[in-house]
């Protein structure tokens, strides 16, 4: 049974006993519910739990230096929080009440509101290609403006499911450490969703589903927590500040940074995000200083001693830094996804060859991986190894059930390989 369930054929029970909507047709692989500078990462979409103490209330760190969140190592004065304003990522305007109102609540049955929901949502051009990934927007500017990024448009879905009356939340789910190259930095991708409880369609259907935005679904195995709402209001300022320091509004990004980082001071991806940002202003030792933050909150996080490593090397101190580095080198040496981008980045490049070379290396740790294969189809082609081809792309689509879904997000034309 297929695990991408289009709306239109509303749900069918799977095998995790959690039922799936899926919007196919809205936001592209993988929600960026938050990206970092230098190595630029991303955290934010099976274990089913009303709320998770550990994503949304991680333990903060022991001890830092206040200095490194007041602004003033960057900007010479401290900079508050409040000089941009906090936005409430959930509102609800009186337009989207009468979207309720209108097309919604009339209808009695929980199930029933959820979907008129969906279709009215597709009937009204909320699912038309408006997916943005550098496009953090709020529940209510996605609603007016119908553009955004998956953590928008499941804002807006959430949004509007509890203007219904219906129990929806913020879900991540823990995918593997899937890494993709853009601009040459690397950004590793989790996933979020909606969670929906209680909308029971008949006595054999689970009360729990989810509503993805995602063309490309993660697997039942992956772990799935439910955050709380300021939680994802975290998130959403770690991207906004992200899109703001990308346009070079430097200012802009640290308060949205530090907002992100005062909700949930234990997020170990924020304080990377920050060191990046000091190292990215050529301030080595607070990047230092915050990258050590970031190894009390996860000791072993290859992101931090791969900052640490830099610091080091940028202040002139060799030991250190070669420590870092072999650390991270041999981590990465492992990582077939950490290959992945580098075959990623090889392509974007026109480098075949080296993208065949870096795909290799990820097959020989993890062989059963559909973008591997789906990948190195296309880089077959390019250099005219047509048989090499088709034999890739018949273990993409052997390894992977969203291979549909991976040929016409990449590559719409191959279908002449495959035929």
């Amino acid at each position: 049974m297929t695990k991408h369930i289009a709306w239109r054929h509303f749900f069918q029970r799977e095998s995790s006993d959690v039922a799936r909507l899926s919007v196919p047709a809205l936001c592209a692989v993988r929600v960026r519910a938050m990206a970092c500078l230098m190595l630029v990462i991303a955290s934010g979409g099976c274990v089913n739990m009303l709320f998770s103490e550990r994503y949304s209330n991680p333990a903060p760190p022991a001890a830092y230096d206040d200095a490194l969140l007041s602004g003033e190592l960057v900007f010479g004065e401290v900079v508050s929080a409040d000089e941009y304003p906090d936005i409430d990522v959930l509102a609800v305007d009186s337009d989207m009440q009468a979207f309720v109102d209108e097309y919604v609540v009339q209808h009695r049955l929980s199930v029933s509101r959820l979907h008129q929901l969906l279709m009215t949502l597709d009937d009204q051009g909320y699912f038309d290609g408006t997916y943005e990934a550098l496009n953090t927007q709020s529940a209510l500017d996605t609603f007016h403006t119908k553009r955004g990024n998956c953590l928008s448009y499941t804002s807006m879905f959430i949004a509007l499911a509890r203007a219904s009356g219906l129990q929806a939340y913020y879900q991540i789910v823990k995918v593997p450490p899937t890494w993709n190259a853009t601009s040459g930095m690397l950004i590793r991708n989790n996933h979020i969703n909606a969670s929906l409880r209680g909308a029971r369609y008949s006595k054999n259907m689970s009360h729990e589903f989810t509503v993805d935005f995602n063309q490309l679904q993660p697997p039942d195995e992956y772990q799935r927590s439910i955050v709380s709402d300021l939680y994802a209001t975290s998130l959403f300022y770690a991207n906004v500040s992200m899109e703001a320091l990308r346009r070079g509004e430097n200012r802009k990004g640290f308060v949205y940074l530090k907002k992100a980082i005062e909700i949930v001071p234990g997020n170990v991806d924020l304080w990377i995000n920050l060191g990046a940002f000091y190292g990215r202003n050529g301030k080595r030792q607070p990047a230092v200083d915050t990258f050590h933050v970031a190894l009390q909150l996860d000791n072993g996080n290859r992101m931090a001693m791969s900052g640490l490593s830099r610091g080091y090397a940028g202040l002139g101190q060799a030991e250190l830094a070669q420590k870092y580095e072999r650390s991270v080198r041999a981590h990465r040496e492992r990582n077939a996804y950490y290959h992945f981008a580098m075959a990623q980045l090889a392509y974007e490049h026109a480098n075949y060859l080296g993208t065949l070379d870096a795909l290799d290396e990820a097959l020989n740790i993890r062989r059963h991986n559909a973008r591997f294969y789906f990948l190195k189809s296309l880089a077959e082609r390019e250099l005219g190894r047509e048989e090499d081809a088709r034999r890739s792309l018949s273990r993409a689509r052997r390894y992977g059930d969203s291979f549909e879904d991976l040929r016409r997000l990449y590559a719409p034309d191959l279908a002449v390989l495959d035929g």
